[in-house]
Order: structure tokens, then C-alpha cells, then sequence
């Protein structure tokens, strides 16, 4: 174990990672173990990468929500401590010694997880899962003290861990589009709503559905309807199941093609595919709550990008 550090992780641990999973995060070999992307569901005892902006790191899934993960860390090492379980290599099929760390387990959203990289037996499992609880309280000192070196490695994947605690906001409304009906048609020059039209590339009626508020409008969508016709329906809260959806490992990967495409950040081209989803749903039942992971397979057809696609 070394102390320096890069990115977010110890070097070692980057250098072994790397060497370690590089065989299983080929495009084809995730494909012939795990199946093509679209389709990956995550399941406890599968060691994923976890990646959030530059930092990175490996955990082992130990339970599995719509929207979150609970899962412990892992490093690519032998580390014995009061907080931690060391693994043999042919323990695993990683094929070197990994470290859990039980005392780091924590709960973060579904959406950090990267790709799998291995599975671990269920036994390992189902010892990480019995660890003593220690949720909410600090390392115990005696741990702490123990060397300086697992110390160091600790308090890296502390903050790591950290860095990607980013749970899915439970905030998230209901479809309910407002519906104040604020244009004064009587005194609108007519050339404003064929103005509308061209700029949002449209349809009259489309439009017309989009003021009185049965249609998704998009932050984009209302700002030039604001400034053409001075004034917008609030954009409508995306619907939960989407959201739950889109923030699953499977679609990350159209997230981020998406993101390239129109040259904007993972997190806003994953808003921007969930608005366009949704229009998409709303052209095609209505009323309806429609199945999401097929809304979103047929969107990725029309637009010609590859949801199975890995990086």
C-alpha cells in the first residue's frame, strides 16, 4: 500500500485495478459474462466499478434498490484491520487478494455504478453482510491506530466514497404539467405562433398542447416559447419511474453518447433523454404509464445511438 495519491485513488491500488480488471472490462468479455449493457441488472455479490467525475473505485454489491445500492468497498490487497475482511485470490475470480472494508459500507444511488467487474461467492457475502452494524458512527480509534498505511488507505476511500454519494433526489414530483393558460391569444400576432412553430420545430397543435400543458415541454422547449410568446408553462416534472430508470448502469453509456453529442455534461444529457423520452411516451399512450426501459429503447432506435455501447 502506498500513500500517494492521484485522481482520487492510491496509485497501487489504480496500477492493480487495472491489471486485475482489465480482462473483464474488455467491451466483449462484459458482453459474453454479463451480457450486452442494455441488459445488465445489478445483483448483490457483483463487484462493480463505481466512477463519479475523476474518482473511481470498486465495491461489492450487497444489496440492490430501484434507485440505490448498498454496498462496501473494495481494494486490490491484502489488508488485515478490525474494519476489514481479507480475501484470498482464488477466492475470487479476480484471481489476487482483495480487501472488503465492511467498516466503510454505505447506501449511493444506483447511478454511480459503472460497469461489473467480477462476483464474489456468496459466503463472502453473506460474512460482509453480517459484519457488525457501525452505520453512522466513526472507525472505532483502535482501528484508526492500527497503521498508519491502512489508516491513509482508509481515509482515501472515505472520501471517495464520499465523492460519489450522490443519491437520487426522493423529491421527485409526479407528471403534473401546470396548466395556467397565460397567452392572450386575442392580442397575438399570428406571425408569433408560426415564429413558435420553426423555432421548436413542431406542429401547431403540438405547440398548442404544450401551452395548455398536456405535453411535456422541455427547460429549452419553454424558454422559446417565453421568448416568442412571452410566456411558458412551467416544464413538468419528469415522471419518477423514468428517473429511477435512466439512473440504472444500463443506460449510462447512452447517457454519456448523448452528453458527446450535444456536447454537455452526463447529468444534463441524462435530463435532456429523459424530456425526450417522455414526449415520446406521451405521443404514443397518452395518459397511460408506459414500460420505460421499451420508451427508451425505441427513442435510442430513432436516434440512432447504441445503448449497448462500452466505454
Amino acid at each position: 500500500m502506498v500513500s500517494d495519491k492521484r485522481d482520487g485513488a492510491p496509485q497501487e491500488f489504480v496500477a492493480l485495478a487495472r491489471q486485475v480488471a482489465a480482462p473483464q472490462l474488455t467491451e466483449a468479455a462484459l458482453r459474453l459474462r454479463f451480457g450486452p449493457r442494455s441488459s445488465w441488472a445489478p445483483v448483490p455479490g457483483q463487484v462493480w466499478r463505481v466512477t463519479r467525475g475523476d474518482v473511481g473505485l470498486l465495491v461489492l454489491l450487497l444489496g440492490v434498490g430501484a434507485g440505490s445500492v448498498d454496498a462496501a468497498p473494495i481494494s486490490v490487497d491484502s489488508v488485515d484491520a478490525a474494519d476489514t475482511l481479507p480475501i484470498e485470490g482464488g477466492s475470487t475470480d479476480l484471481g489476487v487478494p482483495v480487501t472488503v472494508w465492511p467498516g466503510l459500507r454505505r447506501e449511493f444511488s444506483i447511478g454511480v455504478l459503472d460497469r461489473p467487474v467480477a462476483e464474489l461467492t456468496a459466503a463472502v457475502v453473506v460474512r460482509v453482510v453480517g459484519w457488525p452494524a457501525r452505520s453512522g458512527e466513526p472507525v472505532p480509534e483502535v482501528a484508526r491506530r492500527s497503521d498508519p498505511a491502512v489508516s491513509e488507505a482508509r481515509a482515501i476511500l472515505e472520501d471517495d466514497l464520499a465523492a460519489v454519494d450522490d443519491m437520487v433526489g426522493e423529491d421527485v414530483e409526479p407528471l403534473d404539467p401546470e396548466m395556467t393558460g397565460g397567452i392572450d391569444f386575442e392580442n397575438l400576432p399570428p406571425e408569433a405562433l408560426d415564429e413558435a412553430v420553426e423555432r421548436l420545430g413542431v406542429p401547431l397543435p403540438v405547440l398548442l398542447d404544450m401551452i395548455d400543458g398536456k405535453r411535456i415541454s422541455t427547460p429549452a422547449q419553454a424558454m422559446i416559447m417565453r421568448e416568442v410568446l412571452g410566456w411558458s408553462p412551467a416544464a413538468a416534472a419528469l415522471p419518477p419511474g423514468l428517473v429511477t430508470e435512466l439512473h440504472q448502469p444500463r443506460w449510462r453509456g447512452l447517457a454519456r453518447q448523448r452528453g458527446r453529442r450535444d456536447r454537455i455534461t452526463e447529468e444534463a444529457a441524462r435530463t435532456a433523454l429523459a424530456y425526450d423520452v417522455t414526449a415520446m411516451a406521451a405521443r404514443q399512450t397518452g395518459e397511460q404509464e408506459p414500460s420505460w426501459p421499451d420508451r427508451v429503447r425505441r427513442w435510442t432506435e430513432s436516434q440512432r445511438l447504441d445503448p449497448d455501447v462500452v466505454e
